[in-house]
């Protein structure tokens, strides 16, 4: 069957509505996560040098066709350390802020359904989570647990879970109120199906939106415990290790942490886009 032209109007009106800023930062956000999450995937094929290959004779090499990042102080190639630390960044990352998510909603649900002692308790938890300043609770779990990935990985997560219950709970006081949710009451529904089947699919698109920033936060704070040494441990790449490697070198050897930094911020700026754009998109749609 054939298709009738599309109309110049309709046309710009189809451009229009793809160049809108929002669409456009998403688009782009999408594109250079997608690029760094192929890259970090086919390291090993994208790679020329394996990540912990020391090769001495060719020790603080500036960027070259060899070695486009240049090398570090014994020689390993700085292009695929990024790589291969791009891919143990991303992974921990999104473990860190998605796993406790689920867990922070339904605390934070159940907290806002019942109100009385049990919204209590659960709310001074909360507050007393939150109070703490994120980077020096995560520390403090990682010097009771130990300076390496596991310990940041712990500590991340126990500072991570309460402000999406705090989120949970907020408009949990007021979904709570809701006809259908009064209906569910009336028709002598149990609190598990109300809470479960009515109530969380409606809290979590504030959560998944705050969570494109909460991965920002945690990228930086996993890189800022790895350029203290209380994170990944050399010589595994990490991103906030390769710069803390480089730092003595900083006058001499820029590249080697100049442009894993770069990486890094070229990151969070990317998912910031990508958030950013899906809370428009949300925020627009449910108004």
């Amino acid at each position: 069957m054939a298709t009738l032209p599309m109309s110049p109007t309709l046309r710009r009106i189809r451009l229009s509505h793809l160049f809108r800023p929002a669409n456009l930062s998403a688009a782009v956000g999408a594109t250079i996560l997608l690029v760094l999450v192929a890259a970090a995937v086919l390291a090993p094929l994208i790679a020329r040098y394996p990540p912990n290959h020391i090769d001495i004779l060719h020790a603080l090499q500036p960027p070259s066709w060899a070695h486009p990042m240049g090398t570090d102080h014994v020689g390993r190639d700085v292009f695929s350390r990024v790589l291969y630390a791009i891919r143990l960044d991303i992974v921990v990352v999104l473990f860190v802020t998605y796993f406790p998510l689920p867990f922070g909603i339904l605390i934070g649900t159940v907290a806002g359904y019942f109100g009385g002692p049990t919204d209590a308790v659960i709310s001074r938890i909360v507050d007393v989570d939150i109070a703490f300043p994120f980077l020096v609770l995560v520390i403090a779990v990682v010097a009771i647990m130990g300076p390496g990935l596991s310990g940041a990985i712990v500590g991340i997560m126990v500072g991570g879970w309460a402000m999406y219950a705090r989120l949970a709970r907020g408009e949990m006081l007021v979904l709570r109120e809701k006809q259908f949710m009064l209906a569910t009451k009336a028709m002598g529904y149990s609190h598990s199906r109300s809470i479960i089947r009515h109530a969380l699919p409606n809290l979590v698109r504030s959560s998944v939106v705050f969570s494109a920033s909460d991965v920002v936060i945690n990228l930086l704070v996993l890189a800022g415990l790895s350029y203290l040494g209380l994170g990944v441990q050399p010589p595994t790449p990490e991103l906030g290790a390769i710069v803390a490697s480089g730092q003595p070198y900083l006058l001499t050897a820029w590249w080697i942490a100049t442009l894993p930094g770069l990486v890094l911020v070229i990151i969070g700026v990317a998912v910031s886009m990508a958030g950013d754009a899906v809370g428009d998109r949300w925020g627009g749609s449910s108004g």
